[in-house]
Formats: structure tokens, C-alpha cells, sequence
């Protein structure tokens, strides 16, 4: 009967709220960024160079995954379709 009375405790995802803070100053930083180039008159890079150092890193683990995985499926042959080691 004691549980009942009790204050319920509000629970808040601070993961999504980290993400989602990230998110929007990154825009806010590029919408920044895209309107002092314009003024100054440089041109806008594209591609990979236009990347900080957090998003090189994940594109750079990304490829030595699959990389690892050609590697593992297709030269050392354990296959998708084996059952073995």
C-alpha cells in the first residue's frame, strides 16, 4: 500500500537530448558558416574536405569495416552461405 503513495520519478532521455543538441548546433553553425562565405565571396567546398574530424573518423572506421569484411567473406572463404567457423 506504501508504493501507491509514492512520487513517480520523471525519467528523461538524455542521449536523445545530447543527439538532438548536437544536431541543431552543428546546423546552426553551418548556416553561419554558408552566410559569412557568401559575404566574403569564397567559393563553397564539397565533398570530403568540407568534414570535421568527428565524421572523418566514422567514415574512416565504416571503411576498414567493410574492408574487414570482404577480407573475412570473400578472400579467406567463410562465405555467407557456410556454416563453419
Amino acid at each position: 500500500m506504501a508504493n501507491r503513495y509514492k512520487k513517480k520519478r520523471e525519467t528523461t532521455n538524455k542521449t536523445k537530448d545530447w543527439i538532438t543538441d548536437y544536431y541543431q548546433t552543428g546546423r546552426e553553425w553551418e548556416k553561419d558558416n554558408r552566410r559569412r562565405r557568401e559575404e566574403a565571396g569564397e567559393k563553397e567546398e564539397k565533398g570530403l574536405r568540407n568534414l570535421n574530424a568527428f565524421e572523418m573518423t566514422c567514415i574512416v572506421i565504416i571503411a576498414l569495416a567493410v574492408i574487414g569484411m570482404i577480407i573475412k567473406y570473400f578472400i579467406l572463404g567463410h562465405g555467407f552461405w557456410d556454416w563453419g567457423i
